[in-house]
């Protein structure tokens, strides 16, 4: 399969893994009804993880404490000891909102319940909370409707009925066929799906519709333009030494050598420096050659000479 840009590499993985997520699953191993539930709702990749604390909540861990809930807040507090870490942590769990906290803050970091949550939580209740399901993470992330920065609908993305027919529908139902296809190893039907494949794009390249700008935009960013767009000019930043050229040192030498000479009250010399930058530390007892040019002045000449 020929790909035109790195985008549609990207795009095509992810139709790909998307249709693998719908239309596979993976074997449950443990028995557990959460284990049974995350395999329809989460993706693969996030199962296998998930998979991993199921396992652990079976075999390392244990309850070696237990302080039963009070009448205010509905607390129950359970000290679980993990095996595997040769740790103990503590879970919170509030009957009244249903809300489980671990001290290992595992849910927090990445979004899966821990082990210990598992092994207090999974006699419970029969499925995972759906407010421990992260959208990110569940196989219908890409199943609702997508908004920009704006708050405009990207109709394209819209999968609940409402919008135009989109490439998100086309994907999954090409790579469903194929897998079936694929399963089943049956030469004569992958043939007439390639033949029908090939002359329904024969048809459409004998009546080719000429794009606009603006759609080959669309196509390539697989997302339609928002109607109204709304923005303001960018502030203009001004760095230190923003607006100022460096001055080369030979430039500085030329510039010097061109200004006016002046008469230094310390070194009684016609120069380009006054009083108080003056070279000369003996200003009270100025040299015999006053006459003479100084380096500053040889340098100017020899910067005039140059031009």
């Amino acid at each position: 399969m020929r790909f035109e840009s790195a985008m549609d590499q990207q795009r095509h993985n992810l139709k790909l893994l998307e249709a693998q997520s719908h239309n596979s699953m993976h074997e449950t191993l443990f028995g557990s009804n959460w284990e049974a539930h995350a395999v329809k709702v989460y993706t693969h990749e996030v199962f296998f993880d998930f998979q991993e604390e199921v396992k652990f909540s079976v075999n390392a861990c244990s309850v070696c404490g237990y302080t039963p809930p009070d009448s205010v807040t509905n607390f129950e507090v359970s000290i679980v000891e993990d095996a595997n870490k040769r740790k103990r942590y503590v879970v919170e769990y509030n009957r009244r909102t249903m809300d489980a906290r671990c001290t290992c803050k595992l849910f927090e970091r990445k979004g899966i319940l821990c082990n210990h949550i598992i092994w207090i939580c999974s006699g419970k209740f029969k499925e995972i909370l759906e407010k421990y399901i992260f959208r990110r993470w569940s196989k219908n992330a890409l199943r609702n409707p997508v908004y920009d920065l704006n708050g405009n609908l990207l109709e394209n993305y819209d999968l609940t009925g409402n919008s135009k027919f989109g490439m998100s529908r086309v994907w999954p139902e090409i790579y469903a066929t194929v897998g079936m296809l694929k399963r089943k190893d049956e030469e004569s039907d992958m043939r007439e799906f390639v033949k029908l494949i090939k002359e329904f794009r024969e048809n459409l390249e004998l009546n080719p519709k000429p794009l606009t700008k603006e759609q080959e935009l669309e196509v390539l960013l697989n997302c339609k333009a928002p109607k109204e767009i709304k923005f303001l000019p960018p502030k203009v930043s001004k760095n230190k030494g923003s607006g100022k050229r460096m001055v080369s040192s030979k430039n500085k030498a030329i510039m010097k050598a061109k200004k006016p000479k002046r008469l230094c009250a310390k070194c009684k010399r016609m120069s380009h420096h006054d009083k108080r930058n003056c070279p000369n530390e003996f200003a009270e007892h100025p040299p015999e050659n006053q006459g003479d040019t100084s380096e500053e002045e040889e340098e100017g000449e020899e910067v005039e000479n140059e031009e």
